[in-house]
């Protein structure tokens, strides 16, 4: 219990104060519940010569003991119920800050199932009980420790009992949380694989239903549902009768705290007065402490799910430096560079130069590593052999944030978010006006299209801009990249998804973007090619082929089989 506390707090950050407050509060209504004790003791003791003095003098006292009750649980609720939320919400945004500088290896797709997992229902549960298993514990803890500890003084047996009773409750209780121990890993395990499963199958709809294969995947979905009601309903048996078994410890000791006070009155051992405050401590020396059955299973609960909070967002961290890069010049420079993905070499001992201001093609096979090649110099992952420099400076010694300012991306797979399109395009450059924005959008050959729909630029695109088409989204994702205005531009088959009606438009836009700045093109189609000013042709991860087009047209090898396939492909006819 005391490590979930601890915990909590560790992660707590500019909250933590509060949460100490608050459980200060805790154990301040803890105290205003005992004072109930203290004004049935003034009438008691003074029965016999009952006054109106005596009364008003109990009454100020369960008075105080009630406003002191409400008083500090209100002052509780306000520093401490609401931090759970608080807290939850900074992490959220922290753990956002680190996937930002996380490698792109990290996001593998049974990754992102575990992620969502933890960003949704794992932390929901967290900010919901966290404060609220702190506030049962140390509530039960206070009322039961400050009774007892009167009653040591003022009848030892009394007080024996009432720690039997404790101690007898905490071996139920550590069985409870044992219990949580087993099933809560499970059921954590059940949910990423539930929300997994249901990912997979919406993203694969259109493949599964091509392939009347929606009954066999929609199996496996409902197998995921059927797995976490289980696993729900197991957590749930598991817990319910030790829970009851728990509270019943403490009913049948305050049973026996009503008989034993009453045997030590008979006997002569402790007065009326003292007989009736116990019969009534009996009602009040467990009643907190009956909530922490929920709290104890709770605590084993979250303690599960900050491993698995932990587990999951450990997430490497690629800057090793807060230093920003700012270089002289642009040109970028690669020196025997090797990458792998796991275990497979994607890039070998790759060495190249493109300088500053000047052009370069990037050709080869599918699965060949050109797209890993852009991603290494944009620093997406860190290569694990060799340097890749911009300006002459290691892209290693600085923040990744720094180096992706100077770069333009326009990727293959399109993604735009869910909001207007003016907003996506205003993504590559926060401040931009909108006379700017529709003038990028002209420039990338989309301010027509944009301008037909029924809110013009106003327009919501649906999820990775589900309501249009590829070459929308392409040329969207152009206009972006024109609006940032960085030195560096990266083009992922910039073109491939654009009619050929508007390819030599885009092209030009293209050519007015990069002037005086330095270009790397992946391109499969021969006009996006035979402009640059080198052309590298990779092939298994090496650089097989290097030279300007007219170099590479006369020499036997890829470059000159990729002229030919396309010169055939040209001069097809229907």
């Amino acid at each position: 219990m005391l490590k979930m506390i601890r915990r909590i707090l560790a992660i707590a950050g500019d909250s933590r104060p509060r949460i100490y407050l608050g459980i200060l509060f805790n154990f301040l209504k803890t105290v205003s519940m005992s004072m109930m004790l203290m004004s049935v003791y003034i009438i008691v003791n003074n029965l016999e010569s009952l006054t109106p003095e005596v009364i008003r003098s109990a009454l100020y006292v369960l008075i105080g003991s009630v406003l002191g009750r409400f008083l500090f649980q209100w002052f509780m609720d306000i520093s401490m119920s609401a931090k759970g939320f608080d807290i939850f919400r900074d992490y959220r945004l922290e753990i956002g800050d680190r996937l930002k500088k996380a490698p792109m290896g990290y996001f593998s797709e049974q990754r992102l199932g575990a992620i969502q997992t933890v960003l949704t229902s794992t932390i929901v549960e967290l900010e919901q009980y966290s404060m609220l298993a702190i506030m049962d514990l140390t509530g039960g803890l206070f009322m039961t420790l400050v009774l007892t500890v009167m009653f040591l003084f003022v009848n030892p047996p009394m007080a024996l009992l009432s720690l039997g009773g404790l101690a007898v409750g905490m071996i139920v209780l550590r069985v409870i949380q044992d219990r949580a121990a087993k099933h809560t890993p499970v059921v954590l395990a059940a949910q990423e694989n539930l929300i997994t499963q249901s990912i997979e199958y919406i993203r694969g709809i259109s493949v599964l239903r091509a392939f009347s294969e929606t009954e066999k995947s929609e199996s496996a979905v409902y197998a995921a549902f059927d797995r976490k009601r289980q696993a729900d309903w197991e957590q749930e048996c598991a817990a319910a009768g030790l829970l009851k078994g728990y509270i019943a410890v403490y009913k049948i000791t305050g049973c026996g705290m009503l008989f034993l006070s009453s045997l030590l009155y008979l006997s002569g051992t402790i007065t009326l007065p003292y007989c009736l405050m116990f019969l009534v401590s009996a009602f009040l020396v467990y009643s907190e402490f009956e909530q922490m059955g929920d709290g104890a299973f709770l605590s084993k609960k979250i303690n599960t799910e900050l491993d698995r909070l932990e587990a999951v967002t450990n997430i490497p961290d690629m800057d090793t430096t807060t230093f920003e890069l700012n270089p002289d010049s642009f040109d970028i420079e690669m020196r025997d560079v090797s990458f792998a993905y796991d275990s497979r070499t994607v890039i070998d001992h790759v060495s190249l130069k493109v300088p500053q201001g000047s052009t370069c093609a990037i050709v080869g096979p599918s699965g060949s590593g050109k797209t890993t090649l852009c991603n290494l110099i944009a620093r997406f992952w860190d290569v694990q052999s060799g340097e890749v420099l911009v300006g002459g400076r290691n892209v290693k010694d600085y923040t990744a944030d720094s180096l992706l300012k100077h770069i333009s991306m326009v990727f293959q797979n399109v993604y735009l978010f869910h909001d207007t399109i003016e907003n996506n395009i205003k993504f590559g450059n926060p401040d931009a006006t909108h006379e700017q924005i529709v003038e990028a959008a002209k420039r990338a050959c989309c301010h027509d299209f944009i301008s037909a729909l029924p809110n013009g630029y106003d327009t919501v695109v649906g999820e990775s801009g589900s309501t249009l088409s590829g070459g929308e989204k392409q040329r969207i994702s152009i206009a972006r990249a024109i609006l940032k205005d960085a030195p560096i531009v990266i083009l992922d088959e910039a073109t491939s998804s654009v009619d050929p009606e508007n390819e030599h438009a885009l092209l030009a836009a293209i050519r007015e973007l990069t002037k005086g700045k330095t270009l790397i093109s992946i391109a499969h189609r021969l006009t996006t090619v035979r402009d640059a000013d080198q052309i590298l042709v990779v092939d298994g991860g090496k650089i097989v082929q290097q030279g300007s087009h007219d170099e590479l047209a006369g020499i036997s090898g890829i470059y000159s089989n990729f002229l030919k396939l396309r010169s055939e492909a040209i001069g097809w006819q229907l």
